[in-house]
């Protein structure tokens, strides 16, 4: 009985998936490719995008959901360009759920 207890353990703590992770397919916001600029803002989905002439709902509908607009501050702003791959590092950790989603952050040119 003791080794059939270990076995589920064991199997079920290999099976388990740390929710942070890119490994069940959610986006970690660390980084990703610029598709549009406006106001301070900058809109970064997480895959590169083929077609970055395309009109931008047909961009954020193949993204979905993995898009977000950052506020930046003018230096962050200014040395992105759309098509640029950024690394991203979001204020406080705070993600306005929204789609698509909406944070303060830092940006940095890869």
């Amino acid at each position: 009985m003791f080794v059939l207890f270990v076995f589920v353990l064991v199997l079920a703590t290999g099976c388990s998936s740390d929710n942070t992770s890119e490994s069940d397919g959610r986006w970690n916001h660390k980084e990703g490719f610029v598709v549009a600029k406006e106001n301070g803002r900058v809109l970064v989905v997480r895959d590169r995008v083929d077609n970055i002439e395309a009109p931008l709902n047909e961009i954020l509908e193949d993204a979905s959901p993995n898009a977000i607009w950052l506020s930046v501050d003018k230096k962050g702003f200014d040395v992105v360009s759309v098509g640029d791959q950024v690394s991203i590092n979001i204020h406080n950790g705070a993600i306005d759920q929204s789609y698509p989603a909406q944070a303060s952050a830092d940006v940095i040119k890869k």
